[in-house]
């Protein structure tokens, strides 16, 4: 099983986006030195939370901090942007990093209306439904092919650049599945943001269709994970994305509170109740509950995201799991 991590440069009440950003940089450093098979980042705008806004800016700077793990995104939202700028910025990416940058794509606008209008500047081609459009003219575009969009049939992307990244499809519901498989897409399973789509990787394997992408399903599950050396350590140090969690329910934005803020709004002995979604405990708690998710899905890799501070305890956390998996 491969073990990788997704980033969203979180911002702490005691943090800024600068210094969230600065954070991903150094986690990369060391899951890279860790042996970790990939290390994405992902699209946020306009958020109280999250400081990573713009993964292909973010890429290479990561790819210049690491020496052997894939760097990519987690995903690019492309309903907003223009297939080909999409595609000329991760064939170039490539050619920087041969053989270490991902594409992983998704469809939600990673933001509200009013930031996604000013992401789209008048573009009428935002919405959900011309995503099956764009993803065939990204395709053709990565790939060197003429569109399918008659208007762009003479458009090449910039000659000489880097070959096709390994393109990933990020996938919480049965049209996403369906999505992956018939352009032949590696599937990206969020179930840290949809717990119940673990069946969907059987409806991806039944209808894939093999492409330039891949030529068999790959499938991949993204959990959100806390390890510590005891349950009751790790569960101390999940306050922070609890409360956080709390507050977004009850429609207030914000910095992750840090452990002590987040205990003081919440009763430690209720955390963990009720919520299937985390992962956290110790090495032989998380074990035991990743089980039956392995035995459902069979996945091939495992993309942790971990939300805790200090970062030293986040770095053990993806340490223990990296640890428990070799």
């Amino acid at each position: 099983m491969k073990i990788s991590a997704v980033d969203q440069s979180p911002i702490f009440s005691n943090t800024n986006a600068n210094s969230a950003i600065r954070e991903t940089i150094e986690l990369a450093k060391f899951c890279d030195s860790i042996g970790m098979h990939r290390f994405w980042v992902a699209e946020h705008h306009g958020s109280d939370s999250f400081a990573g806004c713009s993964p292909e800016i973010f890429i290479p700077s990561l790819a210049n901090e690491t020496s052997s793990i894939r760097i990519g995104s987690g995903g690019v939202m492309l309903m907003h942007y223009s297939p080909y700028k999409v595609a000329e910025n991760f064939r170039l990416l490539e050619s920087l990093y041969p053989g270490r940058i991902d594409l992983g794509l998704g469809r939600a606008p990673g933001s509200n209306p009013v930031q996604a209008g000013a992401l789209a500047y008048g573009s009428k081609t935002t919405g959900p439904e011309f995503f099956t459009t764009k993803m065939n003219d990204l395709k053709s575009f990565l790939i060197g092919e003429n569109p399918e969009t008659e208007a762009f049939e003479s458009v090449d992307v910039t000659p000489g650049l880097g070959s096709l990244p390994e393109t990933w499809l990020l996938v919480s519901s049965e049209n996403g599945a369906d999505l992956a498989a018939f352009f032949g897409l590696p599937m990206s399973l969020a179930h840290f943001i949809e717990q119940d789509c673990l069946h969907l990787a059987d409806r991806y394997r039944k209808n894939f269709k093999p492409s330039v992408f891949s030529n068999d399903p790959k499938v991949s599950v993204g959990i959100f994970a806390i390890c510590a050396e005891s349950d009751e350590e790790a569960l101390r140090l999940s306050a922070s994305a609890s409360a956080w969690r709390r507050r977004v329910q009850s429609g207030k934005a914000s910095s992750f509170p840090l452990v002590e803020e987040a205990l003081s709004e919440i009763n430690i002995e209720t955390l963990g109740k009720g919520e299937t979604r985390p992962f956290v405990g110790s090495q032989d708690t998380i074990y035991e509950r990743l089980k039956p998710l392995i035995k459902k899905v069979d996945p091939g890799e495992l993309k942790i995201i971990t939300i805790c501070e200090p970062f030293d305890a986040k770095t053990k956390s993806y340490k223990l799991i990296k640890d428990l998996f070799d």
